[in-house]
């Protein structure tokens, strides 16, 4: 279980915060949490998109490779396939079988399971939506509101764009 966001960021600047807790519990619950955590946002020059990355590596699954699976708030849900060394990777792969940007938790996990388990591909057809996402895509733009003044005010000081929060 997640208490805080991994990293430098606080909780109050990752918008998608409750979902990487709902999906992380999903995983845990479902008996396979997951290595490594990242939930962060891009820089503000590629849009401050919102993604997190599930992460095990190839001791942590049934497979011959590690796992990476990828949520971005724009793209939904991908994975790749990680060596001994978790820099080498397979390209990202859309996981088709969630039809949802945010996906219900649980069928995230049905599909870690299928991936990091079994080591086979994702299956099945899960449309379900986070009974959250419409909430969780009204707090991220009331994010984006807030921050872009702040973004504004920067670019006319003629400060760099990725100076921090």
């Amino acid at each position: 279980m997640l208490l805080e966001p991994p990293g430098l960021i606080p909780a109050h600047q990752l918008p998608h915060w409750p979902y990487v807790q709902a999906v992380d519990d999903a995983l845990t619950a479902r008996g396979i949490p997951p290595g490594a955590v990242r939930a962060d946002r891009t820089r503000r020059e590629l849009g401050e998109t919102m993604y997190m990355v599930f992460s095990w590596d190839v001791s942590r699954t049934a497979g011959h490779a590690g796992v990476r699976l990828h949520w971005g708030e724009e793209t939904g849900w991908s994975c790749a396939h990680t060596g001994a060394n978790p820099r080498i990777r397979t390209p990202r792969r859309p996981v088709t079988a969630l039809r949802r940007v945010f996906a219900q938790p649980d069928d995230v996990a049905t599909v870690a399971e299928q991936l990091v388990c079994h080591g086979g591909a994702a299956t099945g057809d899960f449309s379900a939506e986070w009974e959250q996402a419409s909430s969780m895509w009204g707090v991220v733009d009331a994010w984006r509101r807030r921050a872009a003044p702040r973004r504004a005010g920067e670019a006319e000081r003629g400060m760099s764009s990725w100076a921090g929060d």
